[in-house]
């Protein structure tokens, strides 16, 4: 009954997991491409658009491979100081991604070329500067092994690439003077050159399990390279591609093109797997090659011949070096029935069945345990089921964790965990001790002192003495210090008494004068406190101040009046008559003749600004003359001037 009742609880998860699985492995994820720049992995579509990036914490990029069955990439760090291949694990549901170090670091390795076998589980990698090859299991920590050794030979290993249908190693030997591929069997045995013939500096090499074929690049003498085929015993060899100025690395196949980076472009450039003619070219066509011997690939004084269109593509620009490629090939889908790689794809599938299977029961399992650990234990406690025990993260303690080791742990200051998990304390200015417990001016200042405790930390606290107390902590009585030095003053009268004492000998004098002598200082007035100015002084003061104003505006309007100009006096008598005429509106002076019986004389004195004197009866020649002459300040100077005596 248990055990059914296991199996029912577990059958829902495991369907689920499986078609977790099966939906993951069966339909292609979000990229297509996944490119190696020189401090970045960068994914790309079908369409060869950017989608997302990774690994940007990494800074010398080089080898990249990918295991389509778990949806790792792995992928190499030239400089890193720990790690020299590196796991990357993408998420299908969100744009993140998680790097991890799979192989360490042994020394200085150069990793040109980079792949995985999903059956075995393990890493295979060629290192250039130790000239051999290298596999690892990527779980565990077992140490790196030597499956090839090129150093005695002086080969110089670069592309590797595994056909996981039929259990082969294969790589390409880039030695200038014996350049090779050659091939050799997953456990070591069996190693055989497949090709040496007509061949330069190959390169990046990758396995074709849909076509069962070879592919690799040769960098050929000069600006030249060339893209070549083969199957998989070296046999039928082609070359698919011939072209220059460029530098390619490394390649990868899908079902009906061939992808690579170059270095010198920064590009991915394709082309068909299939050659559409024997030898293309990207340059200007001179000569057709009419050759069909497939042993005879470049002789030095072939022509360069040219297809009438040529496939190829460049399909993305890059802001980098581009270094690795990897494409995304469906190989557990389109090779679950060939007679090669269907027992291969079904053993991969079983032991991702067994991994879902653990994983799902793992997954209840800890829900159980987190389910009992979030009521067992508290504040993030991790639950021991053997013990029943908790184990409380850094700050809590107690059975359960519920017990805040920083809690009222400070009386007066801040608790924080120190490195070592134990609670410490970080004190207020005024406070000391382990748990801030102690006061600086606990005892301190004696004799009613005051103390004061400084912002800096560094300085001691100090006490404000009352009167008649001194010392660092008010402990000196000056009253009773004074009286001695006024004492023995009384007996030897040359003994030095100190200022602060007149005050106090003179006190007590007043009491006891047989005992206590007062002391009597040079300048003593100068020491003592000065008065203070007066009310009167201060009236005298102002009125001195005041008086010298006045004194002053007397001086200034004196002199004023000194240099003023004076004004003219004016004296003339006109006769006129008593008593104005009617219908006199039109009379004058010359025609208004008074009777002698009806004048009278009036005399006018001072009338410049009378309306007489502006109209005075004077010659008006002259004194348009004159005012042509002058200015109009002066015009009533003229105007007295011509003015006459007698008018009548």
């Amino acid at each position: 009954m248990i055990r059914s009742r296991v199996g029912m609880m577990f059958a829902p998860a495991l369907i689920l997991a499986t078609c977790l699985l099966i939906s993951v492995q069966g339909t292609p994820l979000e990229w297509d491409f996944a490119v190696t720049l020189r401090t970045k992995i960068q994914f790309m579509d079908s369409s060869w658009q950017t989608i997302a990036t990774a690994a940007h914490e990494f800074d010398e990029l080089s080898a990249l491979t990918f295991d389509e069955s778990e949806e790792l990439i792995y992928f190499n760090d030239l400089k890193h100081q720990n790690g020299s291949i590196f796991s990357l694990k993408r998420d299908f549901l969100a744009a993140s991604h998680v790097a991890e170090q799979t192989i360490a670091r042994t020394g200085n390795e150069s990793v040109a070329g980079l792949t995985y076998d999903p059956l075995t589980m393990n890493l295979f990698w060629s290192d250039t500067q130790q000239r051999k090859i290298f596999f690892a299991p990527i779980h565990g920590s077992a140490p790196p092994k030597v499956l090839v050794d090129l150093s005695a030979e002086g080969g110089r290993p670069d592309g590797v690439a595994v056909d996981v249908c039929r259990r082969k190693l294969y790589w390409t030997n880039s030695n200038i003077t014996h350049p090779t591929v050659e091939r050799i069997n997953l456990d070591g045995s069996n190693r055989t050159v497949i090709i040496n013939t007509a061949i330069d500096m190959p390169r990046g090499i990758v396995v074709d399990q849909l076509s069962d074929r070879l592919f690799w690049i040769d960098d050929l003498k000069g600006v030249f390279f060339a893209v070549e085929s083969s199957k998989l015993d070296g046999t039928d060899r082609q070359v698919v591609l011939k072209d220059k100025h460029h530098e390619p690395l490394n390649l990868a196949v899908t079902n009906n093109a061939i992808y690579w980076t170059d270095r010198t472009t920064r590009a991915v450039w394709s082309h068909p797997k299939v050659p559409v003619i024997k030898v293309t070219t990207t340059s200007k066509p001179e000569e057709q090659e009419d050759s069909t011997d497939p042993t005879d690939f470049r002789p030095e004084s072939d022509p360069e011949p040219a297809a009438e269109d040529c496939p190829l593509v460049r399909v993305a620009n890059l802001s980098e070096e581009a270094r690795g490629i990897v494409a995304r090939t469906g190989f557990y889908q389109r090779l679950q029935k060939d007679h090669h790689c269907a027992s291969i794809v079904r053993k991969v599938k079983e032991r991702l069945d067994e991994q879902s299977r653990k994983m799902v029961i793992r997954n209840l399992v800890d829900q159980k345990i987190k389910i009992l650990e979030d009521e067992r234990c508290m504040n993030g406690g991790e639950y021991k089921a053997k013990t029943d025990l908790c184990i409380c993260p850094t700050g809590f303690k107690g059975s359960r964790c519920e017990v805040r080791e920083c809690h009222n742990y400070c009386v007066h200051g801040t608790c924080q965990m120190s490195e070592f998990a134990y609670p410490k304390c970080y004190c207020q200015p005024e406070f000391t001790g382990e748990r801030c417990e102690v006061s600086k001016c606990s005892g301190l200042c004696l004799n009613g002192g005051h103390c004061r405790v400084s912002k800096d930390e560094k300085e001691p606290p100090s006490c404000e003495c009352p009167a008649k107390f001194g010392g660092a902590r008010c402990e000196q009585n000056s009253t009773e210090i004074c009286a001695l030095f006024c004492r023995l003053l009384k007996h030897e009268p040359n003994t030095y008494v100190p200022f602060g004492c007149h005050d106090i000998c003179e006190e007590l004098a007043q009491t006891n004068s047989t005992i206590f002598a007062i002391p009597q200082y040079t300048h003593l007035e100068v020491c003592r406190t000065p008065k203070v100015w007066t009310s009167s002084v201060i009236i005298i003061l102002v009125v001195g101040i005041v008086s010298s104003l006045l004194l002053t505006a007397v001086i200034v309007h004196g002199i004023r009046r000194l240099y003023k100009p004076k004004r003219p006096r004016i004296r003339k008598t006109f006769v006129v008559r008593k008593q104005a005429r009617t219908n006199s509106a039109g009379d004058t002076p010359l025609t208004n003749r008074p009777l002698a019986t009806e004048q009278c004389e009036i005399t006018i004195e001072n009338c410049c600004n009378m309306n007489i004197c502006e109209t005075p009866c004077f010659d008006p020649k002259l004194v348009e003359q004159s005012l042509s002459k002058s200015g109009c300040k002066e015009d009533k100077k003229i105007l007295i001037h011509n003015m006459e005596d007698d008018l009548y």
